[in-house]
């Protein structure tokens, strides 16, 4: 197994899943990570969930194009070819092929967003850690906000890379208030 993450405050997401409020019993709970790689963010986010809710039906969308995609991943970069390749991918469909809340979309979020647009998903938890340009991020959010719940959290990785002030203030529109922050990761929760 080689479930890595290539981030920091991990103990964070554990919080923040930990703690996700459920304001009604649900009848299924559906989470997100935008941007896999290696599958520690997914995993932790899998291990802590399941360990809540028991038996009630859960899904896990991991998004991640691999494929060494070339993009422009900050708002102050050009496009440069990412190290994220296929042999990353099987090893992580290895890595998780006995898991049956995990299901990866091997697609940009673009992709994801356009093929999934008119399903009627709700997700409990999203963890936004792909492409940090801040309109990139924006779209990501507005598209997620449409199709969250009260309770429902998004955690941004990253997030000094962008303008994180212009997407909580857009996401205030659903109800999301920024719940905690550390030097890498915040979370907001919709609040209404």
């Amino acid at each position: 197994m080689t479930i890595r993450g290539d981030s920091t405050e991990y103990e964070l997401l554990k919080i923040w899943c930990e703690t996700l409020p459920f304001y009604e019993e649900p009848k299924s709970v559906k989470t997100c990570e935008i941007g896999v790689r290696e599958g520690l963010g997914s995993q932790l986010i899998i291990m802590t969930i399941k360990g809540r809710i028991g038996k009630i039906p859960y899904e896990h969308i991991g998004i991640d194009p691999y494929n060494d995609a070339a993009y422009q991943h900050y708002d102050n970069t050009t496009a440069y070819k990412s190290d994220y390749n296929d042999a990353m991918r099987v090893q992580l469909l290895k890595d998780f092929s006995d898991n049956e809340n995990f299901k990866l979309h091997h697609c940009t979020d673009i992709e994801y967003m356009n093929s999934n647009s008119k399903e009627n998903l709700i997700f409990d938890l999203v963890y936004f850690d792909g492409p940090h340009k801040t309109q990139d991020v924006i779209r990501e959010a507005v598209w997620f906000a449409d199709r969250s719940r009260k309770g429902t959290r998004f955690i941004f990785d990253d997030f000094r890379f962008y303008t994180i002030e212009d997407v909580a203030k857009l996401l205030a529109h659903w109800g999301f208030n920024i719940i905690g922050s550390g030097a890498s990761k915040i979370c907001l929760q919709r609040m209404k």
